[in-house]
């Protein structure tokens, strides 16, 4: 698999240099040699084909050999979901970065049960790392931000082009069915519940503030399951020509 990692610019010779973490990742994880390819992205999301060429003590140096073209998805997808037990906040920002996420907001609802309270900066910048090692491992153009830790009343009153929030009840209306009659939207918000999912009270306010609630259809999904399942169905749907 061809490892990527962001430069902040290319030498007019055509050639990066990487130090830091992914030197060490390249030299010792990836046992990087001379000759291997690796892609690079730069700081104006302009990505490349590379060519090591030397491997010294604390730097790596590449050629570039070919620009990258891949497709862009034109919808601006915003994760906003409740913070998870253990490992589970992980694995979702991990693979909402892969499916295309632009953003994610970890939210504090009334049955979220983690408490980061003291200890949010550390938590964050734990989440940024791994949205930064998502991002290279799956050839993003750009590193999604990890927005810091919100209550839900605040995230509900956020500006928004249309804003979705995954919620079983009778009144609810069916993704499928929405995503297909609706226009698509260049920005979308969506939002997801704890383990023990929304409280009534939360719903009537989202719908006070013109959220849609949908449900995905016969079954109940986990909570990590609906944040990466439902964010790919709406970037499926709407995020390429």
């Amino acid at each position: 698999m061809v490892a990527q990692f962001f430069v902040d610019s290319v030498g007019s010779d055509n050639s990066i240099i990487i130090t830091g973490k992914d030197f060490y990742h390249l030299t010792t994880v990836r046992r990087a040699s001379l000759g291997d390819a690796i892609q690079i992205i730069d700081n104006n999301g302009i990505q490349y084909h590379a060519t090591i060429t030397q491997i010294d003590d604390g730097k790596i140096v590449a050629i570039i050999t070919e620009k990258l073209h891949y497709p862009d998805i034109h919808v601006q997808c915003t994760l906003c979901t409740a913070l998870l037990k253990g490992k589970k906040f992980d694995l979702v920002i991990q693979k909402a970065v892969e499916i295309g996420v632009k953003q994610i907001i970890p939210v504090v609802t009334q049955h979220t049960i983690p408490d980061v309270s003291g200890k949010e900066d550390k938590k964050v910048e734990r989440w940024q790392s791994i949205a930064s090692e998502a991002s290279k491992q799956c050839l993003r153009k750009e590193v999604p931000l990890v927005h810091s830790v919100m209550p839900f009343e605040d995230v509900i009153k956020l500006p928004k082009e249309i804003g979705i929030i995954a919620h079983a009840d009778p009144k609810s209306i069916n993704l499928r069915k929405f995503l297909k009659e609706q226009i698509k939207h260049n920005n979308v918000m969506l939002l997801i519940g704890p383990e023990g999912g929304f409280s009534k009270k939360e719903v009537e306010i989202a719908r006070q503030y013109d959220w849609f609630v949908l449900y995905n259809g016969a079954t109940q999904l986990r909570a990590e399951t609906a944040a990466i399942v439902l964010s790919a169905i709406i970037l499926y749907e709407w995020g390429y020509e």
